[in-house]
């Protein structure tokens, strides 16, 4: 029997559709689908078998027709909807989103533009955390990165692999996907995820699908894009057939929308054979090929562009509504049908020269908008002349001042505080050593991203008197100790200890925010029956020896709420109480725990430990309370609980006690 024929695969736009319907409950209602996540999964194997069904159509063009053909396809199907959906949140986020939003959109704008969405995150970056924040709306498009880095390669790859034949391509294809699958499995969650090298495997699982389907079909490939999957099968066959196929996409369907979280790296596997195992198994279905299923797929590519923004509009603005959240959800769908049949339907069916200046000038326009601070207001952030200052903050701003600074701050973050002249002289090491003008010490400063948060005032308050200064800086990952805390931490402590059994200097400061020395155990009521202090003292029983002089620890303090900091000068701005400001910013948590192990072992260590604390400068006697912002509304911290630039000048004037007091 002959299968129907289409412009389209049917069963593949229905297995779209499910893949976005995925999505969007993972993204609108993370705790009811946890696992959704698993749809971009999908998508990656659909694109990969894509790919191949458009690259096999050029085996006998020549090498330079092979790339114009393939890029020229691809890219006019990607480019013009992508980048209009950029042009769109650009223009929401100057409109409708909080001036809080802006600059930290600006940077990923930029990063989205350019398909660089997936570069691997900083220390204090995490997709997931940026997801449930939804500050980032451009965090979506880190898998339309991925896709197009592998459309660089790809061509590449298809043309070594068709002047095989047989098994020796297939086992070509096999190899690829085994050593592609292999990184991802060895290296670190956050090159796992954003990679295309550790995501190809499943681009190259989709290809092998389309190979082993054309193999079995013999279908020319000069053939029309609707191709004869299956010739001669019975009805009887064809029903079998279908059953396997049900075996496949039901577990998936399953999966995806089970309410308890799974697994990720089984998920992922799972996900990613059982999506090609259905495509191979392809017969006509009118269940899963049903109008619905596969409208949603059509629109599915406009859809995944366009939700993300309306969901991260309808978080930051009603953060504890699911109404809104609803509306939000269904406002995506609608928005994503008109845009569907008038702007997409639109450029598939112009020429090839309309659609390149269609996608010039969006690409411009995006510029832009991206740089339209830059480009039309001379007004520059700067700090007063002579000043030490890392805040810019004058005497005569006001709130809206520090609605543009919180705003800078929480962008720029570490990368504002950074100081110059870091020399790698330690071969293999990731420690820095900083040339200082000084005769007297030898300074070191060891910790997590407080280090690099605290690191550029301290050289400037400390730097005058040390002959020398070496920094290490571990994220996420404490000096003293990683009790049940990241896996790769409880490494890290040696190296804590070699680095200062290196530099050997006469002052050590420990500058971390507390994780590990914060968790609560079973036995914390007595020190020598708790776990982690009994793992602080062995660490500190390790670093002492290697510091002549003095080591100071800095002590915990309460940590702001990542999500609520960005609200506050809006708040301020709009009259909302100070009191009930200052309710929803601070969060106590565990802090308590962590001082009290830290006090306990600076006390143990005797004159040779010292703390630094910030709570006086933070706790306010007067009203009683934590106060993270000033009258202004400056902000002490940044959305990562980092000190913010206006933080470290809070706490500068200890650091310039400490420092001038040093014998």
């Amino acid at each position: 029997m002959s299968t129907k024929v289409s412009s389209k695969r049917q069963d593949l736009q229905a297995v779209r559709g499910l893949a976005i319907l995925s999505v969007l409950g993972f993204h609108f209602y993370p705790n009811q689908f946890p696992n959704g996540y698993l749809g971009v999964d999908q998508f990656f194997v659909l694109s990969g078998f894509l790919m191949c069904m458009l690259l096999s159509k050029t085996s006998n063009m020549s090498i330079p027709a092979v790339f114009l053909h393939f890029y020229t396809r691809r890219l006019k199907r990607i480019l013009p909807m992508y980048f209009f959906a950029i042009f769109l949140a650009l223009i929401a986020l100057y409109t409708a989103f909080s001036v809080t939003n802006v600059l930290q959109n600006q940077y990923s704008a930029l990063r989205a533009l350019f398909f660089t969405s997936n570069r691997k995150k900083t220390g204090f970056e995490d997709y997931f955390e940026m997801l449930d924040l939804a500050v980032d709306i451009f965090t979506h498009t880190w898998s339309l990165s991925v896709e197009v880095q592998f459309y660089l390669i790809v061509p590449v790859v298809f043309m070594i692999g068709d002047v095989l034949s047989g098994n020796k391509q297939l086992g070509y294809y096999y190899a690829l996907c085994l050593s592609s699958l292999i990184y991802y499995l060895v290296s670190p969650p956050d090159v796992s995820f954003n990679s295309v090298f550790a995501r190809s495997w499943q681009f190259l699982i989709g290809m092998v699908v389309h190979l082993k389907q054309r193999r079995e079909s013999s279908i020319p490939t000069n053939e029309p894009e609707s191709e004869k999957l299956l010739e001669n099968v019975s009805g009887e066959d064809i029903s079998s057939i279908a059953w396997v196929r049900y075996s496949f996409i039901l577990p998936m369907i399953s999966l995806a929308f089970f309410k308890y979280e799974l697994p990720s790296t089984l998920m992922r596997l799972i996900f990613t054979i059982f999506t090609g195992c259905f495509i191979l198994y392809s017969v006509d279905d009118d269940y899963l090929e049903n109008r619905f299923l596969t409208y949603i797929g059509d629109i599915s590519y406009t859809l995944y562009l366009v939700h993300w923004p309306v969901y991260a509009y309808c978080k930051l603005s009603y953060p504890e509504s699911i109404l809104v959240l609803t509306i939000g959800l269904i406002t995506s769908i609608l928005f994503s049908v008109v845009l569907y049949e008038t702007f997409e339907k639109w450029y598939l069916n112009v020429s090839n020269v309309n659609v390149a200046i269609l996608v010039v000038s969006l690409f411009t326009a995006n510029l832009i908008l991206i740089y339209k601070d830059n480009i039309f207001d001379s007004t520059k952030l700067s700090m007063p002349g002579n000043s030490t200052r890392l805040d810019g903050v004058t005497d005569d701003m006001d709130v809206y001042d520090a609605i543009r600074l919180n705003a800078y701050w929480h962008m720029t973050d570490l990368e504002g505080l950074k100081p110059p002249g870091c020399n790698r002289k330690w071969p293999g090491k990731n420690w820095c050593d900083f040339e200082m003008n000084g005769t007297e010490f030898k300074l070191a400063v060891l910790g997590n991203s407080y280090v690099e948060n605290h690191l550029k005032m301290f050289i400037q308050e400390c730097g005058y008197r040390s002959n020398s200064l070496a920094s290490y800086t571990e994220n996420a990952c404490e000096p003293l100790a990683a009790y049940e805390h990241k896996a790769d931490c409880k490494s890290k402590l040696k190296n804590f200890i070699d680095f200062l059994e290196t530099t050997q200097p006469d002052y050590a400061f420990i500058l971390t925010r507390f994780f590990a020395t914060g968790v609560v155990t079973n036995s914390t009521s007595s020190t020598d029956e708790d776990p982690i202090y009994l793992e602080m003292r062995e660490q500190m029983g390790k670093l002492l020896p290697n510091i002549k002089k003095k080591l100071y620890i800095l002590d915990a303090f309460p940590r702001p709420s990542m999500v609520y900091i960005l609200q506050v000068a809006k708040d301020l701005k709009n009259g909302r109480n100070v009191d009930e400001i200052h309710k929803d910013l601070v969060q106590f948590d565990t802090y308590k725990l962590a001082r009290q192990r830290t006090e306990a072992i600076v006390k143990e260590c005797g004159n040779k430990c010292e703390l630094i604390d910030y709570e006086p400068l933070l706790f306010n006697k007067t009203s009683n309370r934590f106060e993270f912002f000033d009258s202004r509304g400056f902000l002490y911290f940044t959305i990562v609980n980092h000190l913010s630039a206006h933080g470290v000048e809070l706490i500068r004037p200890i650091y310039t006690k400490i420092c001038q007091d040093l014998r």
